[in-house]
């Protein structure tokens, strides 16, 4: 069976200031996913709306997507990706992230 990848491309902005150009090598079928568990760099952590984002200011959202791939370090998790301009995570509290990606344990979906 031939191995199958799926490739994160995000154009340089507040998700990413560089952008950037992944790819991982997959291990599951791929679903829309609404939350996530996500801790922002000031400590704010909980179940975080994320979406995929298409423009910079990050207002053109639809639906991420969750991927299970292989990641060499840590077996198989959760690529969280989606849009040119990657993610906006949104805390109940109203405060919104941004990444390009997230790579999250396979039990935290």
């Amino acid at each position: 069976m031939e191995p199958r990848f799926v490739s994160v491309e995000v154009e340089p902005g507040p998700g990413c200031e560089d952008g950037l150009s992944m790819r991982f090598k997959v291990a599951g079928e791929a679903r829309a996913v609404t939350s996530v568990p996500y801790e922002s760099e000031e400590g704010l952590d909980g179940a975080w709306a994320v979406f995929a984002c298409d423009d910079e200011a990050g207002e053109a959202r639809r639906a991420a997507t969750a991927t299970l791939v292989d990641d060499s370090s840590d077996g198989v998790s959760w690529l969280i990706s989606g849009g040119s301009y990657g993610l906006v995570l949104v805390h109940p509290s109203g405060v919104r992230a941004r990444e390009p990606y997230l790579l999250l344990a396979s039990a935290a979906l």
